[in-house]
């Protein structure tokens, strides 16, 4: 029962903290010469006629993006010992933790996002049709921290006494989902060529914030007041555990839970479309634009609609009392748990609801001033329920006919300006092998706890990871007309 709490919990802080879930896909992918490459634009093609994807292994995707952490800021080697000491640590440098703060600016993000492509068949007719078929398990999460809630945690109460911290435009998605798509696209003349995908989508876990009002007041004896109205909408295989009155005493996960039920529930379900063209506008120039997960999806089976409309007052989430040697962190986690988990009261009945889907937005170019090699410039924009995410990256990509394509990126993006990502896609008779990686570790760290005897390297940096891998096969080539760009060249 203690690990669901701290679920819930987790769940409900990563909720106070966005309303969108804005995850993004592989920038370096997109000038790449492999069929995935139109998963950003749909007007892309690929030069074989027929592509089938192995089920389960055609396209794995992991994608960690924020702006806020990196290794060096929360673990540090101990001065005077062969340990390593958290942020939280009573000895961790203040200088160093108050340019961590300073570092965070208004508002700060985290996304995670993973897929796994279980079937796909794409196939060219007339030699300008081309068909995709794919289906896909997904999941995607996000937040939003605003840099006073990390400075309240911080250092305390004391710069905010007699204050109010609003903190009305929190919130929180995350779902897990089946996607079945279509996706069609044709040459509309020698220079320009268009595409669109319908997908279909069936939700099986889904949880998101209807934040509608969330204010702290920190008090003279510093406690602090929560002031909320605030709706937390869940479906998916739970049961929540009420008293008398109606208020959460915990969460239980059934016994009983049939996969198939959470992999493919039809009655959860959604719409979302894929728009995208190519032109091109001279012999070596082309410029491209999409538009990506444009939909939404619905929630209404095992629906559970829970309602913090009231005033409670707790003695802080201050984790000050943990960097001074004062208090555990558990002690603090736990305290907050409590009080937070017992203000949520469950509503009667139960109230369907929706998520919109992350909208992303591509705007590309690239100039081929030889054969064998294109320079590319990409922007990349999320937009969803009034937040804005923007990344722009540069690439040199290489192709050598229909064997190897390879791609190297620079990225802007997360407030970090220092991302380099590789991709490389290698075919060998009708097999096509394919990895991509947006940020490579340049930088590692040596992680070390003498007292957990614990000892091993990690990327110094984990702001921007997104990975993706799979293995396609590739029947026949289309024949190119003149001014016909093609995913791969001859």
């Amino acid at each position: 029962m203690r690990q669901l709490r701290y679920l819930l919990l987790s769940l409900i802080l990563i909720g106070f903290a966005g309303s969108s879930a804005m995850g993004q896909l592989s920038q370096t992918q997109y000038f790449m010469n492999f069929p995935q490459s139109n998963m950003l634009n749909p007007a892309f093609r690929p030069a074989n006629k027929v592509t089938v994807g192995i089920p389960a292994l055609s396209n794995i995707y992991l994608g960690i993006n924020n702006n806020i952490l990196s290794i060096n800021d929360i673990l540090r080697p101990m001065e005077g010992a062969d340990s390593t000491i958290t942020i939280l640590h009573p000895d961790y440098p203040k200088s160093d933790r108050d340019a961590f703060l300073k570092g965070l600016g208004n508002t700060s993000y985290l996304t995670f996002n993973a897929s796994v492509q279980l079937f796909q068949l794409g196939f060219t007719i007339d030699n300008d049709w081309y068909v995709d078929l794919t289906l896909s398990q997904k999941a995607t999460g996000s937040a939003y921290l605003p840099g006073d809630l990390f400075t309240l945690a911080f250092e305390g109460n004391e710069s905010f006494v007699g204050s109010t911290i609003d903190l009305s435009g929190f919130g929180f998605e995350a779902m897990q989902y089946m996607e079945t798509a279509l996706g069609i696209s044709k040459n509309i003349n020698e220079k320009l060529r268009i595409g669109g995908r319908v997908k279909l989508l069936f939700g099986g876990v889904g949880a998101a914030i209807d934040n509608r009002e969330l204010l702290i007041d920190v008090n003279n004896d510093l406690s602090h007041t929560i002031h909320s109205d605030v709706i937390l909408n869940v479906s998916g295989p739970f049961t929540f555990v009420t008293d008398a009155d109606n208020m959460v005493e915990s969460v239980e996960v059934w016994d009983d839970i049939n996969p198939f039920d959470i992999l493919i529930n039809s009655d959860n379900s959604g719409l979302a479309f894929d728009l995208g063209a190519e032109y091109q506008l001279l012999h070596n120039l082309s410029v491209s634009a999409s538009i990506v997960d444009l939909g939404f999806l619905g929630w209404k089976t095992d629906v559970f609609n829970l309602s913090a409309t009231n005033d409670f007052i707790f003695d802080g989430f201050d984790v000050s009392d943990v960097i001074e040697g004062n208090r555990e962190f558990d002690e603090v986690l736990d305290s907050f748990a409590d009080s937070l988990l017992e203000s949520f009261e469950l509503m009667s009945g139960s109230s369907n609801f929706s998520m919109g889907m992350p909208t992303r937005l591509y705007i590309g170019a690239q100039y081929k001033p030889l054969n064998y090699l294109g320079l590319g410039l990409l922007s990349r924009s999320i937009i969803n329920e009034g937040h804005f995410s923007q990344a722009l990256s540069l690439s040199a990509n290489l192709y050598a006919g229909d064997i190897l394509s390879t791609s190297l990126t620079y990225t802007m993006a997360n407030r970090s300006y220092n991302n380099l990502g590789f991709g490389v896609s290698l075919k060998m008779g009708p097999v096509q092998f394919y990895t991509i990686a947006d940020q490579l570790p340049l930088s590692w760290v040596k992680f070390e706890s003498i007292e957990d005897d614990i000892s091993f390297p990690m990327p110094n940096r984990l702001d921007f990871i997104n990975v993706r891998f799979g293995i396609n096969l590739l029947f026949g080539k289309v024949k190119q007309k003149v001014n016909d760009k093609p995913m791969l060249l001859e």
